[in-house]
């Protein structure tokens, strides 16, 4: 029942959460209301009663009757959260500057509000009658399951029954040869060698295992052999008896009936002590079963292996030793995938695809994205269908339904469950919100964490902030294979992220049996649905999505993907009008010109995006939402904000900038936000970008107690502001990114005062503007992953101050300097990935010194007209994968011809782009890779 509980649960501990915060709220403002208190305090305690019955049964089977139920509870639990929400609409939160008017508000607030206490109070009284039914019923029947499963219980261990195929290899010649070679190259050393095998479900890992295992060539190498599948939930002792029987020969089923769990390991460990033995533990999920299987073993076996395949890359990372070795299938490329695919779709044919078809068979076998075991089912399903394409095209169309079906796709779905299941709850909310956004979208990192957080399915834990939390849920989600990076930043972090296709419909398979959301798409003819609609997402314009807007007012999050007409005027007269209870709404990118007032009637809202939109100014009636969170408006017109957002306490992430260039980078090309005095009393803030210095000089000063900020952007700085601001950063402890620019391009930043107590944690550091040198604590900033230097113009080279920052990535200098040579010497700048030269107007010579730079991979250089060379030696950069240079001079271009006299230089780069700027302001490629 694990993944039919899901909703449930979760919509239980939502509850849970906000009836706490409404007690709280009750315990300080409604002294006489005792009777309301008393029945908020039964609903806590029903609800942690029926939260217990529902852990209880997490990952068990059940029934319809007791699946109905759970149903049931989960409405309940969200009519509960209607009710509070309801509530706190209505006595709305409030902070004050004095505590007069505190008391003021407390005098009152009996009296303006008796109704809705009185509401709720009625409400509350029948939810409670309501809960205790569902309690009773509920216990009754998870009893009843309970004995049901204690009569047929029992773990056992399953044995590979895959049949590995010649065609099903494709693709998997190069790791086939690999794991041979570690399997049979190795001489008896010391010790016990494991070798991983990870890869998402379907990638083929099981496949290419056990073709390597049946190999006469890996067979011989051994004394004895066994293949374990490891299940989710096996049990250790009948995994270590079957290992008992393959591995050390022992024929009758009741001698080993006979051996407790200790004498199945003394056996174990003595029969294989001396022996020579492969071992394959297939599946595996968890830490804990593999060391209780891998300490049975005797662990001095020379030339012994054991392999194992998991669909969790983190577990190898955690448990992989020195000698051990880690092979993670990643999928097939292109040409292999339609090889295999024709192989299966065609067979008859001699996996030839007909032309009429290959159009479909592309679009086909681009949803799979490279997974064999994808690609095989469907080209079977498609082997047995007629060979015309408006077949292949309704299968295309249902390929989802298809995964639920009893169909050969259904494979799919069985090879993702486990993985699914094997997540917590808060997990499986993550990983189920990717069902929100369209087909091959991808999300970048910092928007997917802010609005889990807006969501509720992040909770602080071990000093780390919510944010922290959040990163680490989303690199478990990509290190178990479940989700894909788009891009990587230089400094190893996720940047934008999706899931792939198929995971994608399994996603909105299970997202539709959790009514986790509703989603409105071109095929979608009616928005109505017989639950709760708790999360909207609007993928298609055309959609008839006002049809049941009686359903909307218990949406928490609303998404709209696409636009037009009906919904341009429907957002404010229709949508806002109904989401009284909303928590999320994200308009990126809608075509809105103004901010919409109805927006500040939405009370409860934690999370508001108004990026990329034509918005230019924020109501002062902004500060009637005082449970916003995050208000994110890069990308708009919005220059000014009112002095009424200081009544946002709780707003953590504040986002106001935008960027105006299409080619290079011009000083004046960022747009800052104004703020009035007052600042300091967004005490939450953790992100502060761009702020604009230049009217308000108190600013600089009211920072300092701004002391949870990760990332602080500031522009328009004087030359006389660097005293305030250093005393204002030092007591920032938790910096991480801080990104400074000064009024105009002459104007210098003076950031030398901090050389006694600097934010020792920086990971990221921007200056734009003259600096006379580098300050001094730059040098000691040892977490320093990324640096900008623009405008600086210094007279000396920044790379004697920056080559001692031993974690630096990325370096990029635009204007920086004005000399003639820079010189990366040998064993500097370890660690960079990325180098960035631009507009550096006397530079002619760059020299790399043997050793410098070894993990550099891509390196740009832009309008350096001075420089007509190559930099010297230019070969020492092994690693480098990317060359691009942007309006150098003619003579620099002609020497990455491939007939130059210098070519051999650059041999060794795989790509190497040339870029010039027309009169038309577009630019050229010239490709000389």
């Amino acid at each position: 029942m694990a993944e039919l509980a899901l909703s449930a649960v979760s919509a239980v501990s939502a509850a849970l959460d906000l009836v706490g915060e409404v007690l709280s709220f009750l315990n300080r403002k409604a002294n006489r209301q005792k009777d309301v208190r008393g029945d908020v305090q039964k609903i806590i305690h029903g609800l942690s009663t029926v939260q217990a019955y529902l852990k209880h049964m997490d990952g068990k089977e059940s029934d319809d009757i007791l699946k109905e139920r759970v149903s049931q509870v989960r409405d309940l639990a969200y009519d509960i959260e209607d009710v509070l929400d309801e509530f706190r609409v209505h006595v709305p939160i409030k902070f004050h500057r004095h505590r007069i008017s505190k008391y003021a508000e407390e005098v009152i607030h009996y009296f303006k509000h008796w109704n809705a206490l009185r509401e709720m109070s009625s409400e509350v009284q029948r939810i409670n009658t309501r809960m205790e039914y569902d309690i009773k019923e509920l216990g009754g029947l998870i009893r009843f399951n309970s004995l049901e499963e204690g009569s047929s219980s029992g773990a056992r261990v399953e044995l590979c029954h895959v049949t590995p195929k010649e065609d099903d290899m494709v693709g998997f010649e190069g790791h086939k040869e690999t794991l041979i070679n570690h399997l049979v190259g190795d001489s008896r050393s010391a010790g016990l060698k494991h070798i991983w095998v990870v890869g998402i479900g379907g990638s083929g890992k099981t496949i290419l295992v056990k073709n390597v295992y049946e190999s006469k060539k890996v067979l011989k190498k051994y004394d004895c052999h066994a293949w374990i599948h490891v299940s989710r939930s096996c049990k250790i002792n009948e995994v270590l008896r079957s290992m008992l029987k393959q591995l050390c020969k022992v024929r009758k089923q009741s001698d080993l009936l006979e051996l407790d769990e200790g004498e199945v390991r003394d056996k174990l460990r003595k029969d294989l002590q001396w022996r020579r033995y492969l071992l394959v533990l297939d599946d595996v999920w968890g830490e804990d079963d593999l060391k209780s299987i891998v300490h049975a073993l005797p662990q001095g076996s020379g030339g012994s292996k054991i392999i194992v395949t998991s669909p969790n890359h983190n577990l190898a990372k955690s448990c992989v030793g020195p000698s051990d070795y880690i092979l993670e299938i990643k999928g097939l490329d292109w040409k292999k995938a339609c090889e295999l695919f024709c192989k299966k779709a065609f067979p008859s044919n001699g996996g030839r695809c007909p032309r009429e078809l290959e159009e479909w068979s592309q679009k086909i076998v681009k949803k799979c994205e490279g997974l064999p075991l994808a690609i095989a089912a469907v080209g079977s399903l498609l082997s047995k269908k007629s060979q015309i394409p408006v077949e292949w095209k309704k299968l295309y169309d249902s390929l989802g339904s298809e995964i639920d079906s009893d169909s050969s796709l259904a494979i799919i779905s069985r090879i993702l469950l486990p993985s699914y299941k094997d997540l917590s709850i808060n997990l499986k909310n993550c990983f189920l919100y990717f069902s929100i956004f369209p087909e091959d979208y991808s999300i970048a990192r910092e928007r997917l964490i802010r609005l889990w957080i807006a969501e509720g399915f992040i909770k602080e834990r071990g000093g780390k902030t919510l944010e922290d939390v959040a990163e680490d849920y989303l690199n478990e989600l990509i290190g178990r294979n479940l989700v894909v990076v788009s891009k990587w930043d230089f400094d190893g972090r996720v940047s934008i992220c999706r899931v792939q296709n198929l995971i994608k419909e399994f996603i909105i398979l299970k997202s539709k049996e959790e009514n986790f959301v509703k989603v409105l798409a071109e095929s979608d003819s009616s928005s109505s649905t017989k639950y709760k609609i708790r999360r909207l997402s609007i993928h298609h314009s055309k959609t008839r999505w006002s049809d049941n807007m009686s359903g909307l007012r218990c949406v928490r999050s609303l998404f709209i993907f696409e636009w037009d007409d009906s919904l341009r005027s429907g957002i404010r007269t229709v949508l806002l009008d109904n989401l009284k209870l909303v928590r999320s709404l994200d308009l990126e990118g809608a075509p809105l010109t103004e901010f919409p007032e109805e927006i500040v009637e939405l009370t409860l809202l934690r999370y508001l995006s108004l990026r990329g939109t034509q918005v230019a100014k924020v109501p002062k009636s902004i500060k009637k939402l005082a449970y916003l969170e995050t208000l994110d408006l890069k990308h708009t017109c919005v220059t000014k904000l009112p002095f009424e957002i200081y009544a946002l306490k709780l707003l953590r992430h504040l986002l106001v900038y935008r960027y105006n260039f299409k080619n290079y980078v011009a000083f004046d090309s960022v747009q800052g936000v104004e703020v009035p005095a007052g600042v300091a009393g967004l005490s939450a803030l953790q992100k502060l970008s761009l702020i604009n210095a230049t009217k308000h000089k108190k600013l600089l000063e009211e920072l300092k107690v701004l002391v949870e900020l990760r990332k602080l952007g500031l522009i328009g700085l004087k030359r006389e502001d660097g005293t305030a601001l250093c005393a204002s950063i030092k007591e920032m402890r938790k910096l991480s990114t801080l990104d400074v620019r000064s009024s105009h391009k002459e104007e210098y930043i003076e950031l030398d005062n901090m050389n006694d107590n600097h934010p020792i944690n920086l990971q990221r550091l921007y200056l734009k503007g003259r600096l006379h040198k580098i300050p001094g604590w730059i040098s000691t900033l040892h977490s320093l992953v990324r640096i900008g230097l623009k405008w600086s113009r210094l007279e000396t080279s920044p790379l004697e101050a920056l080559q001692v920052l031993p974690n630096l990535m990325e370096l990029e200098m635009v204007d920086a300097y004005t000399g003639e040579t820079l010189e990366f010497k040998a064993e500097t700048f370890k660690e960079l990935k990325f180098l960035h030269l631009e507009q550096i107007d006397r530079l002619n010579t760059v020299i790399v010194e043997a050793k410098a730079m070894p993990k550099l991979e891509k390196l740009s250089i832009c309008k350096c007209e001075k420089m007509e060379m190559l930099p010297l030696y230019i070969s020492n950069l092994t690693k480098l994968q990317e060359l691009l240079v942007y309006d150098m001079h003619n003579n620099f271009i002609n020497r990455l011809q491939k007939n130059s006299d210098f070519r051999y230089m650059i041999e060794h780069i795989p790509i190497i782009h040339s870029f010039t700027l027309e009169n038309n302001q577009d630019w050229t490629l010239q490709n000389f890779s």
